[in-house]
């Protein structure tokens, strides 16, 4: 009998990006859908320190005379999916290196709630406006999962997991990640792309799996 590979998807992201708040709700749907495929979780963090300095963020103030914007491609994506995108946040632009980090840590000293961080992490950031560059802020987020804190921010202010984040723009682009979320089976990819596309490709490469 012949041993068969393991059946995984890799999925490339960082917590600053709006498409990935859909994405990780995509991945939580694709889990309950495919349990036996694994998500192996990637950070390509999309604003290294070799970029430069943080782009100014400057929310514009809403106009209750101005007539609402046109969908753009990511909200059509939301509404697609059922996902909505968290309105009034107060939070712009931040580093995800540190909690690109802490995903590699829970990655090793707790893989069974990888799951839980990545998802804290996510609604942290997006739903509560929350600075997860702060250590102090993902401290609470690991201890609420019952990992060590001390143990935890001890390893990311010493960078401990930098060399497993990919930075843009060289990188990612060298490992063929120009967007970010990026499902990878096999080889095959897709970014920012509705649920229905994801699993369209895991049914085939559930099919390969199943003829190979």
């Amino acid at each position: 009998m012949t041993n068969k590979p393991e059946l995984k998807v890799t999925i490339a992201h960082d917590y600053l990006c709006p498409w990935c708040w859909i994405g990780v709700m995509q991945a939580k749907r694709l889990k309950e859908e495919f349990p036996q495929i694994r998500q192996e979780w990637v950070g390509y963090e999309l604003l290294p320190e070799a970029l430069g300095p943080l782009p100014d963020y400057t929310p514009k103030p809403s106009d209750p005379n101005e007539p609402p914007a046109p969908p753009s491609r990511l909200d059509l994506l939301a509404e697609l999916d059922n996902i909505p995108i968290p309105k009034d946040r107060t939070i712009g632009i931040i580093r995800t290196h540190n909690p690109l980090q802490g995903a590699e840590y829970v990655n090793e000293h707790a893989p069974d709630r990888f799951d839980e961080y990545n998802e804290a992490v996510y609604r942290a950031f997006w739903e509560r406006s929350e600075d997860i560059s702060d250590l102090g802020v993902l401290a609470g987020i690991a201890a609420g999962i019952g990992i060590d804190p001390k143990d935890f921010t001890d390893k990311l202010a010493a960078k401990a997991y930098s060399s497993k984040i990919v930075e843009f723009d060289d990188d990612a682009y060298a490992a063929d990640v120009t967007h970010v979320p990026t499902f990878i089976f096999r080889g095959e990819r897709c970014a920012e792309a509705p649920y229905s596309t994801i699993r369209e490709m895991a049914l085939r490469y559930l099919a390969w799996n199943d003829k190979s």
